[in-house]
């Protein structure tokens, strides 16, 4: 009976500290985007962050390799001009200390690919897909 108390007892300490640590997740991948086939595309990513929200971001930039920022909050947005068949991606987690919101959107010559609100402590989107 002790075991069973104490097994009780360690199970709710660790599930409440995992709760501490929630983190809300947005990820997609598109694959190939059904738009018209050309040389080069203007991609256009954009976040906002609450003002409690600090974030990490990684995106591709105009050579197809990826770019990392620390410590990103406010508005951002980044415009890059991108080649034909280019592997494109937007990641940021973003680690605030009470509950926040973040609010993403990715454009591609000037269509939405992708458009996203996350709110919690701890925000983590993801979005890739690949330039015909």
């Amino acid at each position: 009976m002790k075991n069973i108390v104490c097994c009780f007892l360690l199970i709710v300490a660790l599930s409440s500290c995992a709760l501490g640590v929630i983190t809300t997740n947005y990820s997609m991948s598109k694959g190939k985007l059904d738009i018209p086939q050309k040389e080069t595309y203007t991609v256009v990513y954009r976040a906002g962050f609450d003002e409690h929200l600090t974030a990490d971001v990684a995106y591709t930039n105009e050579r197809g390799k990826q770019t990392e920022l620390k410590e990103v909050n406010g508005a951002w947005d980044k415009t890059v001009t991108l080649k034909s068949g280019t592997h494109v991606q937007l990641k940021t987690l973003a680690i605030a200390k009470k509950e926040a919101k973040g609010e993403y959107k990715i454009l591609v010559d000037g269509k939405v690919v992708s458009e996203y609100v996350l709110r919690e402590k701890r925000l983590n989107y993801t979005v890739e897909f690949d330039l015909p």
